[in-house]
């Protein structure tokens, strides 16, 4: 059979069953008289193995070098590496999937005027944005998807504080291990939310989350842990109010 039926019976397509030639994984008989590939079973088994191996993450030099020189030892030692990167993506999948089920259950509270939310958190890692390390983050978090919540944090010795401190974190539900140390771990916790519509031009304080903060005890619940404030809805018009969603650890 000639490259076309070739491609089509593998689902490789063309240039990619010619670059594997040249990369010497494939030798096709040729026609005598017009000097095409001919392509036989054995290489359909060949093309599709290669595929394979490549789509798992295997490079094509160890491909190269299994099918070539049956150097198992350098292929396995690929395949470790490529196995260490596949979970890696899985986690970042798992985390993007888990933020998007949460973002979507909080438009819901909106949709639908509920007023508070309790639910319970496995652990978290916050990472606190420092002028140095602004920009590095979140280059890193863009390479990945920006799997991260960007929260105003404040802690709770200065809920009731006249001023809150700045204290600006990204929220990341997978251990990164990049940023090592510079991680605090969120233990595993209850939480309660609710949703606030916010101006723009003003600045929250104790006073906006005083009621919250009540409504919380007035159901047996006791504060315990930080509050996270973090915009779910936005406008371009500065006299549209923002939406805004206020959380706390709670036991």
């Amino acid at each position: 059979m000639n490259i076309n039926e070739a491609s089509k019976r593998t689902g490789v397509s063309k240039d990619m069953i010619r670059f594997y030639e040249k990369k010497g994984m494939l030798k096709p008989k040729r026609n005598s008289q017009n000097n095409y590939r001919i392509y036989d079973d054995q290489d359909l088994n060949l093309i599709v193995l290669i595929h394979d191996y490549s789509s798992i993450g295997m490079s094509l030099k160890s491909i190269a070098k299994l099918i070539k020189e049956h150097d198992i030892r350098e292929a396995a030692e690929d395949l470790d590496e490529s196995i260490k990167r596949l979970r890696n993506e899985e986690m970042w999948i798992h985390a993007k999937i888990n933020n998007a089920i949460d973002m979507a259950k909080l438009l819901d509270m909106v949709k639908n005027d509920v007023s508070y939310d309790i639910g319970e958190r496995d652990d978290m890692y916050c990472y606190s944005i420092r002028s140095a390390g602004f920009g590095n983050v979140h280059s890193y978090l863009a390479e990945r998807g920006g799997i991260a919540r960007a929260v105003f944090r404040v802690k709770r010795d200065f809920f009731e504080s006249t001023d809150w401190p700045e204290d600006h974190a990204l929220l990341f539900t997978p251990h990164i291990e990049e940023l090592g140390a510079e991680l605090e771990l969120i233990p595993k916790h209850k939480y309660y939310r609710t949703i606030l519509k916010h101006d723009k031009h003003k600045k929250l304080g104790y006073e906006d989350v005083k009621s919250i903060i009540s409504d919380i005890e007035s159901k047996g619940c006791k504060m315990s842990g930080d509050m996270y404030i973090y915009q779910i809805m936005g406008s371009t018009d500065y006299n549209v109010q923002d939406y805004v969603c206020i959380e706390f650890g709670i036991q």
